[in-house]
């Protein structure tokens, strides 16, 4: 409960000089809700924030303000929300594993190559970084060949004809050694991983030696190449 009041002056006093005998204030009580029916008075709320990643699922708030006197009483209403917010998907980059050991020499004499792979990981998404290389190749030199050998490849040279024609009969290619006779070039042996990079291997063996052969002059051979390199 409270009090209002009113009041009002004199204008104009009685001209013999008495006194005016009216009432120039009234007062009366008064009654106000009860203090906690008051309902809370709030500002608008704001725009939303910034969402707080530059890609991906971040989070975002907004404010309002409370507009009531806090003497009125407590104001259980909330003053701030906050959401999850999503912006395209984050750039992934590429990942590989780390490089293998080197493989043989793909030669048995003279000038060769090794190689060497590794396995992609992870594929790149969203604009990621694409993947580097997955197979390295570099130059070998076992031993060196034997002059006989040499002296058989400056004759095949000399003679494309004849190697023309093999090549249209369908033989393979077998290198001749002097002083002994090979077999066939054996199948390529399986791949020796199924995705991420392996190695396939195949074998020349020797059939047969003649007595003029030199040791240096009839061996073995294998050839390696690279094979399985798409990613798991």
């Amino acid at each position: 409960m409270g009090n209002k009041r009113r009041q009002r002056m004199v204008k104009m006093h009685p001209s013999d000089g008495s006194t005016c005998k009216v009432e120039t204030v009234q007062m009366e009580k008064c009654g106000m809700p009860d203090c906690q029916s008051i309902p809370c008075m709030l500002t608008l709320w704001s725009d939303w924030s910034d969402c707080s990643v530059t890609c991906g699922i971040g989070m975002r708030s907004r404010w309002r303000m409370l507009k009531t006197p806090a003497e009125v009483g407590e104001c259980n209403e909330e003053l701030e929300q906050v959401e999850k917010c999503m912006l395209p998907e984050c750039p992934t980059d590429c990942m590989v594993s780390e490089w293998s050991e080197w493989s043989e020499c793909n030669k048995s004499c003279g000038k060769g190559h090794v190689i060497r792979t590794r396995m992609v990981k992870l594929e790149p998404q969203f604009g990621g970084a694409p993947c580097p290389e997955t197979v390295q190749r570099k130059k070998c030199k076992v031993r060196r060949c034997s002059r006989r050998l040499s002296d058989e490849k400056r004759r095949r040279k000399e003679a494309p004809e004849r190697q023309r024609n093999k090549q249209m009969r369908g033989d393979p290619d077998i290198p001749e050694h002097t002083g002994c006779k090979m077999r066939p070039w054996t199948a390529w042996t399986d791949c020796s991983k199924f995705c991420g990079g392996g190695i396939q291997e195949r074998f020349m063996v020797v059939k047969r030696k003649y007595r003029t052969s030199q040791i240096t002059s009839c061996k073995d051979m294998k050839e390696i190449r690279a094979c399985s390199v798409h990613p798991c």
